[in-house]
């Protein structure tokens, strides 16, 4: 599972990647993350590579970059 933070001013953004093979922790981590942080949209895509990438404000975004590293690590 590759975790990136992409920051944009105002607006940040988590890239989330994953394989087939990692698709309840990737789904856990991402479901998590939605639930916790409010103020945040997230766009999935792919099959065998799940891509989530969460959107939102740079305060909330920090806040749910947070989240999903502590989730990763479960």
């Amino acid at each position: 599972m590759k975790i990136e933070f992409k920051d944009f001013g105002a607006v940040s953004s988590v890239v989330i990647t994953s394989t087939i093979f990692e698709f309840r922790k990737h789904n856990r981590v991402v479901d998590t993350t939605l639930f916790s942080t409010l103020g945040i949209v997230a766009t999935r895509s792919g099959m065998f590579f799940m891509k989530s990438v969460l959107s939102g404000k740079s305060r909330d975004m920090l806040r749910a970059y947070k989240t999903v590293q502590r989730e990763a690590k479960r």
